[in-house]
């Protein structure tokens, strides 16, 4: 009987591999993990099997009656989600600010945390975005700014571009 050291090798290197980046997604440092790392096909080696809603998407959120936001365009952007296992994060433009949005697919749902990148504690806040098939998504944010030291929610729509 021989051992096949190429083939014990390249399994110990995969495990490995994947503890170290699970490691890094519970640690808190899951989003610069899943913005440069979500090219690896996860999905075939963890068990869990998230519904994929990575790609372009087409959003807008409700204004909660801000003289800021009052027009649909300010509150309008266009986010490429990048998803890595059930973790997803994304960037897109609004009035020339860049947002983030950084969560996590758990059954139905997209759960996660939005912030201005420039300025993480300048506007920021928490959603939930039920996910009704691969092109639609349809929940609420929650939030406040430095500014305005208040908490506002409302409406948030968002339809999957590519």
């Amino acid at each position: 009987m021989s051992i096949d050291w190429n083939a014990v090798l390249n399994g110990t290197i995969t495990f490995f591999l994947l503890i170290v980046l699970k490691a890094l997604l519970d640690l808190r440092l899951a989003q610069f993990s899943v913005k440069w790392l979500s090219w690896i096909p996860l999905r075939n080696y963890l068990r869990d099997k998230p519904t994929q809603i990575l790609g372009k998407w087409d959003q807008v959120w409700g204004s909660a009656n801000s003289a800021s936001f009052e027009s649909e365009v300010d509150r309008h952007g266009h986010p490429d989600i990048k998803q890595l296992g059930s973790y997803c994060y994304g960037e897109f433009i609004s009035k020339g600010v860049t947002y983030v949005v950084f969560g996590r697919v758990m059954g139905d749902y997209f759960v996660g945390d939005w912030y201005e990148k420039k300025d993480p504690k300048g506007y920021f806040g928490a959603f939930q975005l039920q996910i009704h098939d691969s092109k639609n998504m349809k929940g609420r944010w929650v939030g406040h700014s430095k500014t305005v030291h208040e908490v506002k929610g409302d409406e948030w729509v968002w339809r999957k571009i590519s």
